[in-house]
Protein backbone atom coordinates (compact mmCIF):
# COMPACT_ATOMS: atom_id res chain seq x y z
CA UNK A 1 0.00 0.00 0.00
CA UNK A 2 1.27 3.46 -0.89
CA UNK A 3 -0.13 6.72 0.51
CA UNK A 4 0.37 10.02 -1.28
CA UNK A 5 -0.95 13.53 -0.72
CA UNK A 6 -3.35 14.83 -3.34
CA UNK A 7 -3.09 18.25 -4.93
CA UNK A 8 -4.30 20.85 -2.45
CA UNK A 9 -6.16 22.92 -5.05
CA UNK A 10 -8.23 19.90 -6.13
CA UNK A 11 -8.88 18.92 -2.53
CA UNK A 12 -10.01 22.48 -1.74
CA UNK A 13 -12.30 22.48 -4.80
CA UNK A 14 -13.91 19.17 -3.80
CA UNK A 15 -14.48 20.31 -0.22
CA UNK A 16 -15.98 23.59 -1.43
CA UNK A 17 -18.26 21.72 -3.83
CA UNK A 18 -19.36 19.47 -0.99
CA UNK A 19 -20.16 22.41 1.27
CA UNK A 20 -21.99 24.30 -1.50
CA UNK A 21 -24.21 21.29 -2.21
CA UNK A 22 -24.80 20.75 1.50
CA UNK A 23 -25.75 24.39 2.12
CA UNK A 24 -27.93 24.42 -1.03
CA UNK A 25 -29.80 21.35 0.18
CA UNK A 26 -30.44 22.87 3.60
CA UNK A 27 -31.55 26.16 2.00
CA UNK A 28 -33.97 24.28 -0.23
CA UNK A 29 -35.43 22.39 2.72
CA UNK A 30 -35.85 25.67 4.59
CA UNK A 31 -37.57 27.23 1.56
CA UNK A 32 -40.12 24.45 1.20
CA UNK A 33 -40.58 24.04 4.95
CA UNK A 34 -40.35 27.46 6.65
CA UNK A 35 -41.53 26.02 9.95
CA UNK A 36 -38.72 24.34 11.80
CA UNK A 37 -37.81 23.23 15.28
CA UNK A 38 -34.20 22.82 16.40
CA UNK A 39 -33.41 20.74 19.46
CA UNK A 40 -29.82 19.52 19.55
CA UNK A 41 -30.67 16.77 22.02
CA UNK A 42 -33.05 15.15 19.53
CA UNK A 43 -30.68 15.15 16.56
CA UNK A 44 -27.29 14.98 18.29
CA UNK A 45 -26.52 11.51 16.91
CA UNK A 46 -27.38 12.48 13.32
CA UNK A 47 -25.36 15.72 13.60
CA UNK A 48 -22.37 13.83 15.02
CA UNK A 49 -22.61 11.28 12.19
CA UNK A 50 -22.78 14.05 9.60
CA UNK A 51 -19.75 15.87 11.03
CA UNK A 52 -17.66 12.69 11.32
CA UNK A 53 -18.38 11.66 7.72
CA UNK A 54 -17.64 15.21 6.52
CA UNK A 55 -14.26 15.03 8.26
CA UNK A 56 -13.59 11.68 6.57
CA UNK A 57 -14.55 13.23 3.22
CA UNK A 58 -12.07 16.08 3.76
CA UNK A 59 -9.35 13.58 4.70
CA UNK A 60 -10.12 11.50 1.60
CA UNK A 61 -9.67 14.57 -0.62
CA UNK A 62 -6.22 15.22 0.87
CA UNK A 63 -4.86 11.65 0.77
CA UNK A 64 -4.61 9.22 -2.14
CA UNK A 65 -4.31 5.53 -1.32
CA UNK A 66 -3.14 3.63 -4.38
CA UNK A 67 -5.02 0.44 -3.46
CA UNK A 68 -8.37 2.19 -3.12
CA UNK A 69 -10.55 3.70 -5.84
CA UNK A 70 -10.59 7.33 -4.68
CA UNK A 71 -13.68 8.32 -6.67
CA UNK A 72 -15.66 5.49 -5.11
CA UNK A 73 -14.49 6.50 -1.63
CA UNK A 74 -15.52 10.13 -2.15
CA UNK A 75 -18.85 9.16 -3.71
CA UNK A 76 -19.66 6.76 -0.89
CA UNK A 77 -18.71 9.28 1.79
CA UNK A 78 -20.73 12.06 0.17
CA UNK A 79 -23.79 9.82 -0.16
CA UNK A 80 -23.46 8.76 3.48
CA UNK A 81 -22.90 12.35 4.60
CA UNK A 82 -25.96 13.60 2.69
CA UNK A 83 -28.07 10.76 4.08
CA UNK A 84 -27.01 11.69 7.62
CA UNK A 85 -27.79 15.33 6.87
CA UNK A 86 -31.32 14.50 5.72
CA UNK A 87 -31.81 12.32 8.79
CA UNK A 88 -30.84 15.30 10.94
CA UNK A 89 -33.05 17.62 8.88
CA UNK A 90 -35.98 15.28 9.58
CA UNK A 91 -35.89 16.50 13.18
CA UNK A 92 -35.62 20.16 12.14
CA UNK A 93 -37.91 20.71 9.14
CA UNK A 94 -40.81 18.66 10.45
CA UNK A 95 -43.29 19.99 7.87
CA UNK A 96 -41.23 19.00 4.79
CA UNK A 97 -42.52 16.26 2.51
CA UNK A 98 -41.73 12.74 3.69
CA UNK A 99 -39.99 11.72 0.47
CA UNK A 100 -36.95 13.73 1.61
CA UNK A 101 -36.47 11.40 4.56
CA UNK A 102 -36.85 8.38 2.28
CA UNK A 103 -34.14 9.86 0.04
CA UNK A 104 -31.96 10.23 3.14
CA UNK A 105 -32.38 6.56 4.06
CA UNK A 106 -31.61 5.48 0.47
CA UNK A 107 -28.47 7.65 0.33
CA UNK A 108 -27.28 6.32 3.68
CA UNK A 109 -27.76 2.74 2.51
CA UNK A 110 -26.12 3.48 -0.85
CA UNK A 111 -23.13 5.12 0.82
CA UNK A 112 -22.65 2.14 3.13
CA UNK A 113 -22.81 -0.27 0.18
CA UNK A 114 -20.24 1.73 -1.82
CA UNK A 115 -17.85 1.95 1.13
CA UNK A 116 -18.29 -1.78 1.81
CA UNK A 117 -17.31 -2.49 -1.81
CA UNK A 118 -14.26 -0.25 -1.42
CA UNK A 119 -13.21 -2.15 1.72
CA UNK A 120 -13.75 -5.47 -0.06
CA UNK A 121 -11.60 -4.31 -2.99
CA UNK A 122 -8.94 -3.00 -0.63
CA UNK A 123 -8.74 -6.27 1.31
CA UNK A 124 -8.65 -8.32 -1.91
CA UNK A 125 -5.84 -6.26 -3.43
CA UNK A 126 -3.89 -6.17 -0.17
CA UNK A 127 -4.17 -9.93 0.15
CA UNK A 128 -2.99 -10.34 -3.44
CA UNK A 129 0.02 -8.09 -2.83
CA UNK A 130 1.09 -10.08 0.23
CA UNK A 131 1.22 -13.18 -1.98
CA UNK A 132 3.26 -11.57 -4.76
CA UNK A 133 6.94 -10.90 -5.29
CA UNK A 134 7.16 -7.10 -5.66
CA UNK A 135 9.85 -7.20 -8.36
CA UNK A 136 8.49 -9.80 -10.78
CA UNK A 137 4.80 -9.97 -9.88
CA UNK A 138 5.03 -13.75 -9.57
CA UNK A 139 3.87 -15.56 -6.45
CA UNK A 140 6.36 -15.31 -3.60
CA UNK A 141 7.93 -18.13 -1.64
CA UNK A 142 5.49 -17.93 1.26
CA UNK A 143 2.42 -18.33 -0.94
CA UNK A 144 4.21 -20.91 -3.08
CA UNK A 145 4.85 -23.21 -0.15
CA UNK A 146 1.22 -23.07 1.00
CA UNK A 147 -0.18 -23.59 -2.48
CA UNK A 148 2.28 -26.37 -3.30
CA UNK A 149 1.38 -28.20 -0.09
CA UNK A 150 -2.29 -28.12 -1.09
CA UNK A 151 -1.56 -29.25 -4.65
CA UNK A 152 0.61 -32.11 -3.36
CA UNK A 153 -2.14 -33.19 -0.96
CA UNK A 154 -4.62 -33.23 -3.84
CA UNK A 155 -2.26 -35.18 -6.09
CA UNK A 156 -1.77 -37.80 -3.37
CA UNK A 157 -5.52 -38.19 -2.95
CA UNK A 158 -5.92 -38.64 -6.72
CA UNK A 159 -2.86 -40.91 -6.85
CA UNK A 160 -1.43 -38.79 -9.66
CA UNK A 161 2.10 -37.33 -9.84
CA UNK A 162 2.75 -33.64 -9.30
CA UNK A 163 5.57 -32.05 -11.30
CA UNK A 164 7.94 -29.47 -9.83
CA UNK A 165 10.34 -27.70 -12.21
CA UNK A 166 13.12 -25.79 -10.46
CA UNK A 167 14.64 -22.98 -12.55
CA UNK A 168 18.02 -21.50 -11.61
CA UNK A 169 19.46 -18.70 -13.76
CA UNK A 170 23.02 -19.40 -14.89
CA UNK A 171 25.82 -17.02 -13.86
CA UNK A 172 23.38 -14.52 -12.39
CA UNK A 173 25.95 -13.18 -9.92
CA UNK A 174 28.18 -12.40 -12.90
CA UNK A 175 25.28 -10.54 -14.54
CA UNK A 176 24.82 -8.38 -11.44
CA UNK A 177 28.54 -7.77 -11.02
CA UNK A 178 29.18 -6.82 -14.66
CA UNK A 179 25.99 -4.96 -15.63
CA UNK A 180 24.74 -3.78 -12.25
CA UNK A 181 21.79 -4.67 -10.03
CA UNK A 182 19.37 -2.50 -12.02
CA UNK A 183 20.06 -4.58 -15.10
CA UNK A 184 19.81 -7.74 -12.99
CA UNK A 185 16.35 -6.66 -11.82
CA UNK A 186 15.34 -6.02 -15.43
CA UNK A 187 16.59 -9.47 -16.37
CA UNK A 188 14.50 -11.06 -13.61
CA UNK A 189 11.39 -9.16 -14.68
CA UNK A 190 11.89 -10.14 -18.32
CA UNK A 191 12.41 -13.79 -17.42
CA UNK A 192 9.28 -13.72 -15.24
CA UNK A 193 7.19 -12.44 -18.15
CA UNK A 194 8.58 -15.16 -20.39
CA UNK A 195 7.88 -17.90 -17.86
CA UNK A 196 4.36 -16.57 -17.31
CA UNK A 197 3.57 -17.42 -20.92
CA UNK A 198 3.41 -21.03 -19.71
CA UNK A 199 0.74 -20.21 -17.14
CA UNK A 200 -2.00 -22.17 -19.01
CA UNK A 201 0.11 -25.33 -18.66
CA UNK A 202 1.07 -24.76 -15.02
CA UNK A 203 -0.80 -24.66 -11.73
CA UNK A 204 1.72 -22.45 -9.98
CA UNK A 205 4.60 -20.17 -11.07
CA UNK A 206 6.65 -18.50 -8.33
CA UNK A 207 9.90 -16.78 -7.55
CA UNK A 208 11.28 -18.77 -4.65
CA UNK A 209 14.70 -17.13 -4.28
CA UNK A 210 17.01 -14.49 -5.70
CA UNK A 211 17.46 -16.10 -9.12
CA UNK A 212 15.39 -19.19 -8.43
CA UNK A 213 11.91 -19.95 -9.73
CA UNK A 214 9.57 -22.92 -9.52
CA UNK A 215 6.85 -24.06 -11.90
CA UNK A 216 4.34 -26.62 -10.68
CA UNK A 217 2.15 -28.67 -13.04
CA UNK A 218 -0.14 -31.63 -12.63
CA UNK A 219 -1.41 -34.39 -14.89
CA UNK A 220 1.97 -34.90 -16.59
CA UNK A 221 4.02 -38.05 -16.97
CA UNK A 222 7.81 -37.83 -17.03
CA UNK A 223 8.09 -37.34 -20.80
CA UNK A 224 5.51 -34.54 -20.79
CA UNK A 225 7.15 -32.90 -17.77
CA UNK A 226 10.57 -32.93 -19.42
CA UNK A 227 9.05 -31.56 -22.65
CA UNK A 228 7.51 -28.68 -20.72
CA UNK A 229 10.81 -27.97 -18.96
CA UNK A 230 12.62 -27.96 -22.32
CA UNK A 231 10.14 -25.44 -23.71
CA UNK A 232 10.72 -23.21 -20.68
CA UNK A 233 14.51 -23.53 -21.02
CA UNK A 234 14.33 -22.64 -24.72
CA UNK A 235 12.05 -19.67 -24.06
CA UNK A 236 14.49 -18.31 -21.46
CA UNK A 237 17.47 -18.77 -23.81
CA UNK A 238 15.63 -16.74 -26.47
CA UNK A 239 15.30 -13.68 -24.23
CA UNK A 240 17.11 -10.74 -25.82
CA UNK A 241 18.32 -8.22 -23.25
CA UNK A 242 20.01 -6.01 -25.84
CA UNK A 243 23.63 -5.65 -26.93
CA UNK A 244 23.85 -9.41 -27.44
CA UNK A 245 23.20 -10.09 -23.75
CA UNK A 246 21.21 -13.24 -23.07
CA UNK A 247 20.19 -15.43 -20.17
CA UNK A 248 20.26 -19.17 -19.77
CA UNK A 249 18.95 -21.33 -16.97
CA UNK A 250 19.47 -24.79 -15.54
CA UNK A 251 16.28 -26.70 -14.82
CA UNK A 252 15.53 -29.64 -12.58
CA UNK A 253 12.39 -31.77 -12.87
CA UNK A 254 10.92 -33.96 -10.17
CA UNK A 255 7.67 -35.93 -10.16
CA UNK A 256 6.14 -36.75 -6.81
CA UNK A 257 6.20 -40.28 -5.47
CA UNK A 258 3.28 -41.81 -3.60
CA UNK A 259 3.08 -40.20 -0.15
CA UNK A 260 6.19 -38.09 -0.72
CA UNK A 261 6.68 -35.07 1.53
CA UNK A 262 6.82 -31.58 0.11
CA UNK A 263 10.39 -30.98 1.28
CA UNK A 264 11.57 -34.14 -0.45
CA UNK A 265 9.84 -33.24 -3.72
CA UNK A 266 11.41 -29.78 -3.81
CA UNK A 267 14.80 -31.06 -2.70
CA UNK A 268 14.88 -33.53 -5.58
CA UNK A 269 13.97 -30.78 -8.08
CA UNK A 270 16.71 -28.54 -6.66
CA UNK A 271 19.18 -31.41 -6.81
CA UNK A 272 18.34 -32.01 -10.47
CA UNK A 273 18.83 -28.29 -11.25
CA UNK A 274 22.17 -28.40 -9.43
CA UNK A 275 23.14 -31.41 -11.53
CA UNK A 276 22.19 -29.48 -14.68
CA UNK A 277 24.53 -26.68 -13.61
CA UNK A 278 27.38 -29.05 -12.93
CA UNK A 279 27.02 -30.80 -16.28
CA UNK A 280 27.22 -27.76 -18.52
CA UNK A 281 24.30 -25.43 -17.63
CA UNK A 282 21.45 -24.40 -19.95
CA UNK A 283 19.94 -27.87 -19.79
CA UNK A 284 17.25 -29.95 -18.12
CA UNK A 285 17.92 -32.80 -15.72
CA UNK A 286 15.40 -35.18 -14.18
CA UNK A 287 15.52 -36.17 -10.52
CA UNK A 288 15.93 -39.80 -9.58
Amino acid sequence: MQIKFARRDRAFMLVCLNLILTVSLMAHLHAISPHYHFDLREISFEIASFVSVLIMFIAATLIKVTLAERRMVLTGLFALQTGNLLDAANGIFYSAQTHWWLIGDVLTFLGEIILALVVFQFVRLTNNLTNRDPLTGLYNRSFHMRALAQLLKTSHSKKEPLTVIAVDIDHFKHVNDVYGHAFGDLALQTLAKQVLSFDPQARLISRTGGEEFEIVADGLDELAAVALAEKIRTAIAEIDLGEDRRLTASLGVSLSHVGEALASLRQRADGAAYKAKNTGRNRVCVAD
